[in-house]
């Protein structure tokens, strides 16, 4: 799932124009093809501002979800000739289940039954594209580009796995090698219109980051104009860092997959990132910043860092699925945003108050008035998700949704309650201020 998500300054966030995107979803089509996902969650922050899940919670709960999927998948197989002795045909069968399982998102089963299928028939390249496609979903993009350059050497010309490789190299910064790739798999599939899509926006970024140099951390991989100070480029990665243990610590989650952070001259940021004027950082799977906004005022720069990287933790631990109320509301929290402000939107906008399954996606067609309450709303109820159930099964709640994408079905799982009578507690509790 591609997640654009945009801090502001001052004041409320007005209307984000988000052009074709190189998102690094994937889906599974009707016909079987690997297709781009639709961007889902578009974050417009408001105001100033793994290699696979680590920790143990949650884990009870990730598993049984897995042996449900496991479950349908091993059915589907027994529904077909029960004694099926040739390898191929088993692995083929194994394969149709893991792709059923990559349409559903359920990546960490699909990884062992494409792990499976590729033992059973170590020869079929299109296999292993399934297990690196589930591999990058992962975020185990060390994984990923072994098993898809596996996959190449066995066949040349198999599908998707230039696309695939492209996309990894772009959300790991390396940007000439995911051009590069893109444009192999353009060769393979001239008319595939989301791959154009991809490689155009690549040229785009490659051309804007001529120049650039890269500085490395313990968990970020900083790039910046060769002619800024390195001196300042030091202290923000440095920042980085603390926000990465902070953050970190709060959802008991620290990924070892590093992230890309773009500190872009201020009189390209908004070019760069298409991006509009008031905007003071983006996260579309990278965090970008303008550097001179986030050397200004150190307070407000922290707040920045602390939203942009929360949103990209969040976007790791739930596999790309939490909903855009969540993800915002919990930026707005770890950001420090002050407690009574999206209390006293609300109180001024009561009656525009939606349900919250309707910002589950992006708020990217929002009025600037229907913005500002739904990044309040956003706010209260992930408050209020905290204060009712508790950091740690929030965060148990992110783990859930990485193995089942359904919100409803992952809150009821966690909460033993339902979704539905949550949002309407937390806004009859808001009237009350006691929720």
């Amino acid at each position: 799932m591609k997640t654009r998500s945009l801090f502001q300054p001052k004041g409320i966030a007005a209307l984000l124009v988000l052009a074709g995107g190189l998102g690094v979803a994937w889906v599974v089509g009707e016909s079987g093809r690997i297709e781009l996902a639709r961007p889902s969650q578009a974050h417009l922050a408001a105001g100033p501002v793994a290699q696979g899940l680590q920790a143990s919670t949650g884990q009870v709960l990730i598993r049984v979800v897995e042996e449900q999927a496991s479950a349908r998948a091993d059915s589907g197989l027994r529904a077909r000739n029960p004694v099926e002795a040739d390898p191929h045909t088993v692995a083929l069968s194994r394969a149709e289940a893991g792709w059923r399982l990559v349409k559903e998102g359920h990546y960490q089963r699909a990884t062992q039954v494409f792990t499976e299928a590729a033992e059973l028939f170590p020869d079929d390249a299109s296999f292993l594209v399934g297990l690196g496609l589930c591999q990058h979903r992962l975020f185990r993009d060390d994984q990923a580009v072994t098993t898809l350059e596996q996959a190449i050497r066995l066949d040349s010309s198999v599908g998707q796995a230039h696309k695939l490789l492209g996309d990894v190299y772009y959300r790991r910064g390396e940007i000439q090698t995911a051009v590069r790739h893109y444009e192999t798999a353009r060769r393979q599939d001239p008319n595939d219109v989301t791959l154009q899509a991809r490689l155009v926006m690549a040229q785009r970024e490659l051309q804007a980051e001529a120049g650039f140099d890269r500085l490395y951390s313990s968990h970020f991989a900083v790039k910046f104009e060769g002619s800024t100070d390195r001196r300042r480029v030091h202290e923000v990665a440095n920042r980085l860092e603390t926000v990465y243990n902070k953050v970190g610590r709060t959802f008991s989650y620290f990924p070892v997959e590093p992230f890309t952070v773009i500190l872009h001259p201020d009189r390209q940021f908004q070019d760069a990132t298409l991006s509009p004027r008031w905007a003071g950082g983006l996260f579309d799977g990278k965090i970008h910043l303008p550097m001179q906004g986030i050397m200004r005022d150190r307070q407000a720069a922290d707040r920045i860092l602390s939203h942009e990287y929360t949103h990209a933790l969040v976007d790791r631990i739930s596999g790309g699925h939490a909903p855009a109320w969540l993800s915002e509301g919990l930026a707005l929290h770890l950001e420090g945003r002050a407690d009574t402000w999206g209390r006293e939107v609300l109180a001024r906008h009561t009656a525009e108050v939606a349900p919250l399954n309707s910002l589950h996606s992006d708020f990217l067609e929002l009025s600037p008035r229907r913005a500002t309450v739904a990044y309040a709303q956003s706010y209260q109820a992930t408050k209020a998700l905290i204060r009712r159930y508790g950091m740690d099964r929030v965060r148990k709640l992110l783990e859930a949704l990485s193995v089942t994408p359904d919100f409803s079905s992952a809150f009821e799982a966690v909460f033993q309650d339902q979704y539905r009578d949550f949002d309407a507690a937390w806004i009859a509790g808001q009237a009350q201020e006691r929720f």
